[in-house]
Formats: structure tokens, sequence, C-alpha cells
């Protein structure tokens, strides 16, 4: 695995990118620039129900396309329209697929990483388009994740807080299952889960 040229790699894609300039997202309270950051956070899920995902399955597989960037694809325009067609959006993204390279699949551990996501949109884009630059972008991103996110923060020295980690996306495939302790709020369905991220504070700000 190269190092330096996942390097240039991150130069490259992040250049001139205001890593710390917060996406203008709708919020419900006022959130201070200096704001200690307590680790808490907010899951927001979609279940897009039989119908939809029927549709979706059909549209990925007739242009070839994985369920995963044709996920990504239609968050990147959730994004866009939250923050009034906001054109470059950099988010951070969940690496846990720990044995996507023939190098790591004979050695003992878990590899999980967080990279920057930024995909710069043009308003004019179809969006086959926009699906097209999502598939591209995100694999040549997954190419090269596994360069530390710690190394990739250290290219930028100036930047005291970056603002793209406060978003992230992961996509999650799972079969549902009756729950029985699945709660019904109007037609929203919450079902409880739970999970774990540990993420040392003094690495990363």
């Amino acid at each position: 695995m190269s190092m330096t040229g996942a390097s240039m790699f991150w130069l490259d894609v992040l250049h001139d990118c205001k890593l710390d300039q917060p996406l203008s997202l709708p919020y419900d309270r006022y959130r201070l620039s200096n704001e200690h950051r307590t680790g808490r956070g907010t899951s927001i899920s979609f279940d897009f129900g039989h119908d939809l995902s029927h549709h979706f399955l059909i549209h990925a597989s007739s242009n070839n396309i994985s369920l995963e960037h044709l996920t990504f694809a239609i968050y990147f325009i959730f994004i866009f329209k939250l923050t009034n067609e906001q054109t470059d959006v950099c988010l951070a993204m969940n690496i846990n697929n720990n044995r996507y390279r023939d190098e790591l699949k004979s050695i003992i551990g878990l590899f999980e990483n967080v990279i920057p996501l930024r995909c710069q949109l043009d308003p004019h884009w179809c969006f086959h388009q926009l699906l097209k630059h999502v598939q591209e972008l995100t694999t040549n991103s997954m190419k090269h994740s596994y360069f530390p996110l710690q190394h990739i923060l250290n290219q930028h020295p100036h930047i005291s807080k970056h603002a793209f980690l406060d978003t992230s996306l992961e996509f999650i495939s799972y079969k549902n299952s009756n729950d029985n302790n699945a709660i019904m709020i109007g037609d929203s369905q919450l079902v409880p889960a739970s999970f774990s991220v540990n993420i040392n504070e003094d690495e990363i700000l």
C-alpha cells in the first residue's frame, strides 16, 4: 500500500475545501464555535419500505451500480436541499470494511477508519450524472481509505476544528425482523439499536 500515493490523493481531493466550515443545516439550538465535543450525537435512519426498496433494487441493477452508491447520491441531494443548495459538501464516512484489500486479508485485527467524502455538485446535472460522480468519488476514496484520518488532518495544520466530522454517513443494509420492542409513532417505527464508536478526541481535534 503506497502511503505517498494516498497522501497525494487526499491532498488533491481536499484542495480548497473549507474543512472548518460547518454545513448550513437547520438546527434547533444555538451552537458555540468552541463548544466542547461530548461524543453524543443523533442517528437518523430511513426505512424505504417494500415497494420503494424494490424500485431501488431494479434501478441499481439496471444501471449496474451498487445500492450504497445509489443511497449516497440521494443523500447528497438531501443535504443539497437542506443547505439551500450548497454545492461543495464534505462529510465523514465511516469505514468498517476491514478486508477490502488483499494485503489485509491475512492480518488479524479490526481495521476501521473515518475518511472525508467530498462531493462537488453541479446543480445542472441530471440524476444519472450525479450518480456516476458519486460512484467514482466513493470508489476512489475507498481505494485510499487505509490512509489514517490523523494523517489526513495533519495535511491541514492551519485548521483547528474539522467541521466535516460533525456529519457522517454510513450505509447499513439489514433484513428487517419482527421486533417486540418496536414503538410506533404515527407512521414511523422506532426500533432500539446499540452501537459504539471509540474516538480519541486528542487525536482528531
